[in-house]
């Protein structure tokens, strides 16, 4: 022992190697649990409750189904529930499903390339019932009674005939029951709930054809009966306005769907859908195309509507790319690319006034479209995509602007509200400038075309940006009353219940305390209403219904995209929402009362958003532009 404790590192490394392979050591490697593999499994392809959701509505469709109903409970943690009308499955394949990589919809590799159907790994199943306590009753036509299986941690516990309608019910009870540490990683019952519903809306999109239900905590958030798209889209989204319909059909890609007009542009990316042979995907490259194909026609940092299928050969591309499924190989991307962007300014072109594709930049749009690769009639195809800037040029890169797609512009949007960077010669300058600040007395004030504020301040010459001026005091206004709980409200004349479509419902209901704070009196009033009692006396004089929607907007898109404080946002949003009221025919008390209040802040000289506010226009100053 002596002299085995007195051996190096690597001589007693080199003694573990020679005993382990003449028999001494145990082995380490060891085959996992079927039990335990599965729920291994079930953290790339279960991530939230929403993910299961996905799957069952996507066996629902491939059962055939006509109609299905969706159930849940406590956003989905408690309980998931999908019933169908589909052909249902037989006492084997009712047990066999739940096994890991039993799937009836491809027999070899080579059947991926040719599928029709959603699911096709069969993971999902298997995934879900190690990770939960699972329920089956499942009946085809020419049974005589249902097969019903309880299975929970993997282990079948149950499995009996039962009396039931034709089709499948599963149900999914405590998600995540048997593994804490997972549970606790889930957001909050509205938040996981407005993940479900999310999925909902892309299975309903996709398919207006098919019945759907949903019923959340009880109550029925949607009824919808089989529908045409356009039909379906109002139903969904919640759209009024008409829309404009996409149909184009080339050698490679068939495209239809439907876009907005370029005045029903909302500032967040919510209400996209593309959609390949029925699959919801996401593409940050096609809905570029899209993008640019509004380019001119509305304002910028805009997002259009628009719901696409594109119908492709299955042959042409690649679904098993991730276990979701949301993201698609293909084949052809960068023709698919200019059809799309092209098909759509046709529908433009067709609602502008200026119907002249050359308004976009596009000429012949009928010639383009007839020019797709495989036509050797029609040499033109390089020509076109050339004018169009995208196919045909080998480097082409949609994004060399620097501004990927599927990211926001942080500065151009909102702009950053962190007030402690970049300031370092800000902070030299408050400290000088300081003096003059807290209350002061105004001698001169004027305007320069609503733009810039002068004030004349002991004998200093002061400009400020009056819009940017009257953000910030909003901003710490807000901000203030969002730390305090406590906000100040003005009581409309008649209390107004407006209507939120069921995703801004969820977030509404979300942030609901935050709109009191902020000076809101508003509550819920059932279905998707809610009541308007007040306002912030900021904004009193606004449309209930758009300020409130416009602040839910910009709250999805800041705390979906950019992932900024909830309360910083808010306060901005309502800031900018405040500032566009109070700068029409503002007076000049009204414009002192703003002077006074910025330079009564504690350091009115930093900068907001990374932009300065106020500037001391001296005799230094004039030097320099006088080159003296």
């Amino acid at each position: 022992m002596e002299n085995f404790l007195s051996l190096g590192n690597s001589s007693v490394q080199h003694l573990r190697i020679t005993l382990y392979f003449c028999g001494f050591v145990a082995d380490v490697i060891k085959l996992l649990p079927d039990s335990v593999a599965n729920q291994i499994a079930a953290g790339e392809v279960v991530q939230r409750p929403a993910s299961a959701v996905k799957e069952l509505l996507e066996n629902s469709l491939d059962s055939g189904a006509t109609s299905i109903r969706l159930l849940i409970q406590d956003g989905g943690t408690s309980l998931i529930q999908v019933m169908d009308d589909g052909k249902g499955m037989s006492e084997t394949d009712a047990r066999m499903c739940w096994e890991r990589h039993a799937t009836s919809k491809i027999e070899t590799a080579g059947d991926i390339y040719s599928l029709r159907t959603f699911g096709f790994r069969g993971e999902a199943l298997a995934s879900i019932a190690a990770v939960a306590q699972v329920e089956l009753k499942t009946k085809r036509k020419e049974d005589k009674s249902a097969t019903f299986i309880r299975i929970e941690g993997s282990r079948v516990l149950e499995q009996s005939y039962t009396s039931a309608t034709d089709g499948t019910s599963i149900s999914i009870k405590n998600l995540f029951y048997n593994i804490p540490a997972r549970r606790n990683f889930l957001k909050s019952t509205t938040v996981e709930s407005k993940h479900i519903l999310e999925e909902f809306q892309r299975q309903a999109l996709g398919h207006p054809e098919i019945a759907f239900q949903f019923f959340n905590n009880g109550s029925e958030t949607y009824n919808l009966l089989s529908a045409d798209l356009e039909t379906r889209i109002k139903e969904v989204l919640g759209v009024k306005k008409p829309m404009l319909e996409v149909r184009e059909q080339t050698e490679i890609v068939g495209i239809e769907g439907f876009v907005g007009m370029p005045e029903t542009a909302r500032k967040t990316r919510g209400d996209q859908f593309f959609f390949v042979n029925g699959r919801f995907i996401k593409s940050p490259y096609f809905t570029h195309a899209v993008q640019a194909a509004y380019a001119g026609a509305m304002d910028e940092g805009s997002f259009p509507l628009f719901v696409l299928n594109l119908s492709i050969d299955p042959s042409k591309i690649d679904v098993n790319v991730h276990p979701t499924k949301t993201e698609v190989k293909f084949e052809d991307e960068r023709h698919i690319y200019n059809i799309i962007k092209a098909a759509v300014r046709k529908a433009l072109g067709q609602h502008i006034a200026q119907p002249d594709m050359e308004l976009f930049g596009l000429g012949g749009l009928e010639d383009f479209l007839k020019s797709v690769p495989g036509n050797t009639q029609n040499s033109g195809w390089n020509n076109h995509t050339m004018k169009m800037g995208t196919g045909g040029v080998p480097t082409f890169n949609p994004f060399e602007s620097g501004k990927k797609p599927d990211k926001q512009d942080w500065a151009r949007i909102l702009g950053p509200i962190d007030e402690t960077s970049d300031i370092g010669d800000y902070r030299t300058i408050a400290q000088n400038e300081n003096k003059v600040a807290g209350e002061v007395e105004i001698q001169e004030l004027f305007g320069l075309e609503n733009r810039y504020l002068f004030a004349k301040i002991q004998e200093q010459l002061f400009c400020m940006d009056f819009k940017l001026a009257q953000e910030k005091v909003f901003y710490h206004t807000f901000r203030e009353r969002l730390s305090k709980q406590k906000g100040v409200s003005q009581q409309l004349l008649f209390p107004r219940t407006i209507e939120l479509n069921p995703a801004q419902l969820h977030l509404f209901l979300d942030l609901q305390n935050d709109f009191q704070s902020l000076g809101f009196d508003v509550g819920y009033f059932g279905g998707n209403s809610v009541l308007v009692n007040g306002l912030p006396a900021e904004v009193s004089n606004s449309d209930e219904k758009m300020l409130i929607e416009k602040m839910l907007d910009e709250q999805e898109r800041t705390q979906g995209e950019l992932k900024i404080d909830k309360h910083d946002s808010l306060a901005l949003n309502l800031a900018r929402q405040a500032t566009m009221l109070r700068m029409v025919n503002m007076d000049r008390q009204s414009k002192e009362n703003l002077v006074k209040a910025l330079f009564a802040m504690p350091e009115p000289f930093l900068p907001f958003r990374n932009k300065k506010v106020i500037v001391k226009i001296g005799t230094d100053l004039l030097d320099q532009y006088f080159i003296r």
